[in-house]
């Protein structure tokens, strides 16, 4: 049977728990900073989607398109915003569909993807969801060869996504049937998660849990090329874990992707050669300003590398292990959440920590996204919340 480390990790917690309370934990997050806030990061908005995603692992992120913010919760409650004023627009409950019935929960935990005026997003009931942005009519289901823990790709009438087992599979925009399935093999350890996909020139890119990234033709899913980014090394499965779980990021023809385990790779994005490799490793998704690279690793250090030649120019490693979310570049700052729901503002150009704040008690478990002069941030217990640009 396959096993995931979302499985592995809590038993090795429970162990730990086991032990004598004066030991101290293998691995303690470091204090919150003590530091002056210097910006005035008040929120202009605040509502509440559904009951979030709880304590569960998820990748679950609201989106912006047009004049609206689409958010969901993990329990099946889907709700469009005014993105400025926050006035609700529509909410449906996906839990009340006939193909819910059965189940517990919808478990929703793919990042809602904004295409052709609809909504596409997955679930760990291993369903793929189309809903209309106009009024929230749920316009088609269809079932896939495994859960959908990351965001669909959508492009050129085909909504693709990538399953916990390791296969893409590409549906028809229209109406969800399938056109083609691409099978990969999965080793029998793996991240509880999946890169997100992204489309260029006709092409699929996907990372998959085997250290490499591949490249599939969007028409007909017919493999085109892979490339290693990582190298399991070790003697136990975890160590050899080498999963490329970030979403790509492409700037002009240069191609970054990084490894847990291995490390951040810029490559040609026509001919896959490697342009320059540096020891980084995490699993979140890269943010960049065009020039630089912004990475939140495993440790939750946060670092700048210059694009172009992959010199690191500065580091930050006061939040170690506080569970640090993937980063985004919002005007001249670079801001990241923690498990403990404090949002943290560096500044872009030295890494300087200039202001944190709690947005949600339960938790911050997503990157926040930027709109505009926005930044819209979704916790664990559902508040989504708006802050204008300080």
């Amino acid at each position: 049977m396959r096993s995931q480390l979302s499985l592995v990790l809590p038993l090795i917690a429970a162990l730990g728990l086991s032990a004598c309370s004066s030991e101290p934990d293998i691995s303690p997050a470091n204090p919150l900073p003590d530091i002056k806030n210097t910006l005035n990061t008040k929120a202009r908005w605040s509502k509440s989607v559904g009951g979030g995603v709880g304590d569960f692992y998820s990748q679950l992120s609201p989106v912006v398109e047009g004049d609206r913010i689409f958010a969901a919760s993990r329990d099946g409650v889907l709700i469009a915003y005014d993105k400025d004023s926050g006035k609700q627009h529509w909410k449906v409950r996906l839990d009340k569909l006939d193909v819910n019935k059965k189940q517990r929960s919808p478990r929703i935990s793919g990042g809602l993807t904004a295409a052709y005026g609809n909504l596409y997003f997955g679930s760990e009931n291993a369903l793929v969801y189309a809903v209309s942005q106009e009024d929230g009519e749920v316009l088609w289901t269809k079932s896939v060869p495994g859960e959908v823990l990351a965001a669909p790709v959508v492009d050129e009438g085909k909504v693709v996504v990538h399953t916990s087992a390791g296969n893409l599979v590409a549906l028809d925009a229209r109406d969800g049937e399938q056109v083609w399935q691409l099978r990969n093999e999965q080793p029998s350890l793996t991240l509880r998660g999946m890169a997100t996909p992204i489309s260029v020139g006709g092409a699929v890119l996907y990372g998959r849990a085997d250290g490499r990234l591949g490249f599939a033709l969007l028409e007909t899913g017919q493999p085109v090329r892979d490339s290693r980014i990582a190298n399991p090394r070790g003697a136990t499965e975890l160590e050899r874990m080498v999963d490329v779980a970030a979403k790509p990021v492409i700037l002009g023809d240069i191609l970054f992707t990084i490894a847990y385990n291995g490390q951040l790779t810029a490559q040609q994005l026509i001919s896959g050669q490697e342009l320059w490799k540096r020891r980084y490793q995490g699993s979140q998704d890269l943010a960049t300003d065009g020039e630089q690279l912004y990475i939140s690793d495993s440790r939750s250090h946060l670092f700048a590398v210059e694009a172009r030649s992959g010199r690191e120019v500065w580091s930050n490693t006061e939040l170690e292990n506080r569970q640090l979310t993937a980063p985004v570049v919002f005007d001249n700052y670079v801001v990241a959440g923690d498990g403990e729901g404090y949002l943290y503002w560096f500044d872009r150009y030295n890494g300087e920590l200039k202001s944190l704040q709690r947005i949600d008690s339960k938790g911050l478990y997503v990157a926040p996204i930027v709109a505009g002069n926005t930044l819209y941030i979704q916790g664990r217990s559902g508040d989504l919340v708006a802050i204008d640009q300080p």
